[in-house]
C-alpha cells in the first residue's frame, strides 16, 4: 500500500512516528495511515509505526482505526517540510465521533463562545469577591444589632453603660435564706429564682458571661449546697432552684405552680 515517491533521496525527508491510544497511550496497530502527498501515499502500521518519504512542502496526514468495518478512532496532524532530514509526528488517536465534520468557522465560533464564558466568570468572581465581603460586614453588624436589643428586650434585665447586670435586678427574688451564700453564687440563685425556678445551663451562662467552666462550677457548688438540682435534657442541663423547706400555704405560695418538676 506504499504510495511511490520519484524525487531522489537527496531531496525527501523521513517521516515517522508512532500512532497510541487516546486513553492508554499504548501503541495503536493495524491502523491505516494516509498522507496527502502527489501521488498520495498510505499505509498500514501493524504495530502502531508508520514512515513516509515526502519532499517539501505542506502536508496532511491522516490516521483511521476500524473496527468491525466501523470507524472508530481517527486523527490528523498538519506538517511542513523544509528540507531533508527526520521528522518524528507521533500521533494520538481520538474517538470518531470528534471528529463531526465542523468546518473553521464552526470551531473559531465555539473558541468566541469560550472567550465569552471565560470573560463571564472572570467578572462573576471579582463581583462575588465584593459581594461575599460586604454581605459579610452586613452580617455581622445584624447579629451584632440584633444581640443588642435582644439583650435589652430580655424581660426584667436593663443594661447599664458598663454593660454590667445591675445588682438590683440580679437580687430579685432571693429571700434570706440565701443571705449566707457568696455573692455570685448569690448572683445565680437570683438569675434562676427571676426565670421561674428553672432555667437551662446554656442560658444561664449567656447571661452571666462567665466561662463554661467556671458556669459548671458553680453550679456544682450549688448543687452541694442543696441550693439547686441539675437534670440532663437532651444535650444540655436544666437547673432547678430548691426552695427551702417550709410549712403549709407559705411553702406553696412561695414555689408556686412552676415548682412541679
Amino acid at each position: 500500500m506504499a504510495g511511490v515517491h520519484f524525487a531522489s533521496a537527496a531531496d525527501t525527508a523521513t517521516v515517522h512516528g508512532v500512532i497510541y491510544e487516546w486513553d492508554t497511550f499504548e501503541p495503536l496497530e493495524n491502523v491505516i495511515v494516509e498522507v496527502n502527498s502527489t501521488p498520495p501515499q498510505s499505509m498500514l502500521a501493524r504495530y502502531g509505526l508508520y514512515s513516509f518519504n515526502l519532499v517539501s512542502g505542506d502536508y496532511v496526514i491522516s490516521a483511521s482505526y476500524y473496527l468491525n468495518n466501523t470507524l472508530v478512532r481517527y486523527a490528523q496532524e498538519e506538517i511542513t517540510i523544509t528540507d531533508s532530514g527526520d521528522y518524528v509526528i507521533d500521533i494520538i488517536l481520538l474517538p470518531a465521533y470528534y471528529d463531526t465534520g465542523m468546518n473553521e468557522t464552526e470551531f473559531f465560533e465555539l473558541d468566541e463562545l469560550a472567550d465569552l464564558a471565560e470573560n463571564d466568570e472572570e467578572e462573576q468572581e471579582s463581583s462575588f469577591s465584593y459581594g461575599t465581603i460586604s454581605l459579610l460586614v452586613l452580617t455581622v453588624l445584624a447579629v451584632v444589632a440584633g444581640a443588642y436589643l435582644l439583650a435589652r428586650s430580655r424581660k426584667g434585665y436593663t443594661a447599664r453603660e458598663d454593660g454590667q447586670i445591675p445588682t438590683e435586678e440580679l437580687s430579685i427574688g432571693v429571700s434570706d435564706e440565701y443571705a449566707a451564700l457568696p455573692d455570685d453564687l448569690q448572683e445565680m440563685v437570683g438569675i434562676i429564682s427571676r426565670h421561674g425556678g428553672r432555667i437551662t445551663q446554656k442560658e444561664l451562662r449567656g447571661i452571666l458571661k462567665h466561662s463554661e467552666a467556671k458556669v459548671s462550677l458553680m453550679i456544682s457548688d450549688l448543687e452541694n449546697r442543696g441550693v439547686v438540682h441539675k437534670f440532663k435534657q437532651g444535650r444540655g442541663n436544666v437547673i432547678v432552684l430548691v426552695y427551702p423547706q417550709r410549712d403549709g400555704a407559705e411553702r406553696a405560695q412561695s414555689q408556686g405552680p412552676n415548682q412541679n418538676i
